[in-house]
């Protein structure tokens, strides 16, 4: 007898392989796979290679305590996404967003906001380019990214990390915003999309958060995903109210921190996309401000 996970994999292939690839393109090149910043800056870098960021000299810095969104936006496709954000963003300080559509509506909310903004080429469709957006009120020093084909269907899932200037240290914080490939019969694609991350980890001396949508909807999945954060020192954020997305009765969103302490932690539920948003507020321990 076929699982049913597998047989909900097999579905959900069939309808993507039989929709729009007459109007789609997907990144083939270097050139293609590219990093989109809000100062018309492009960057065509493969994690775990930072790259320097273009900054202006009135560079803000990052203090304690600070606020994170984390939502899969779902594509911009429900109604009231832009008054939703809008809301939310007025108590973050970063924002992780998945299946973004970087649309004239997401880069004039980011102006209104004073926010800047990078955003990972997955792929473009309609004209629209999709991936994986990151929007803080504070500028990156360095960024790069990453793409991964599903297996089967050759649609990049993409991921980005950047680092942030703190106020009074010489440490940085290492924000990494990832889309887990979805649509695998195993594990193993999920563990080799989150390699160039660990290496990143690794690499970096400051305090660290890793959020996104990790597609975890199998015992598998999630425990690949949490022994390796686990096993590199992080921890995650938990909700007394869980209202995050389940499938299979797992969460999909997720929020992993080191070198941070959390104040508070809350998943508001909303009709503004399929998935419902992650609100997390940490503080700076004493020994990253004092370094």
């Amino acid at each position: 007898m076929i699982r049913k996970p597998i047989c909900i994999v097999i579905l959900l292939l069939l309808t993507v392989l039989g929709l729009g690839n007459a109007h789609a393109f997907f990144p083939d090149s270097p050139e293609q796979l590219t990093i989109l910043a809000k100062n018309n800056q492009y960057y065509q870098t493969q994690c775990p290679i930072l790259s320097k960021a273009s900054i202006n000299t009135n560079q803000k810095e990052l203090s304690s305590p600070f606020t994170l969104l984390n939502w899969n936006i779902f594509k911009q496709q429900n109604q009231n996404w832009e008054n939703s954000l809008k809301e939310w963003a007025d108590r973050a300080d970063f924002i992780t967003l998945q299946e973004a559509k970087l649309s004239p509506a997401l880069i004039q909310f980011s102006v209104q906001k004073e926010l800047s903004y990078l955003h990972n080429y997955a792929f473009k469709y309609n004209n629209f380019i999709y991936g994986v957006n990151t929007l803080s009120r504070v500028a990156p020093l360095s960024l790069c990214g990453s793409a991964y084909p599903e297996p089967w269907i050759w649609v990049p899932k993409t991921g980005l990390a950047s680092t942030y200037p703190i106020q009074g240290s010489q440490q940085t914080l290492l924000l990494i915003n990832l889309h887990g490939v979805n649509f695998t019969l195993t594990e193993q694609p999920l563990r080799e999309q989150l390699s160039p991350y660990l290496a990143l980890i690794k690499q970096h001396s400051g305090p660290i958060i890793f959020s996104g949508d990790f597609n975890t909807w199998t015992d598998a999945r999630l425990s690949e995903v949490k022994q390796s954060l686990i096993k590199s020192g992080f921890s995650e954020a938990l909700f007394d109210d869980d209202q995050r997305l389940t499938v299979f009765g797992l969460p999909l969103d997720h929020i992993y921190f080191r070198g941070l302490n959390v104040i508070e932690a809350k998943s508001i539920i909303t009709d503004a996309s399929d998935h419902n948003p992650q609100l997390v507020t940490f503080e700076l321990s004493p020994s990253v401000i004092n370094l």
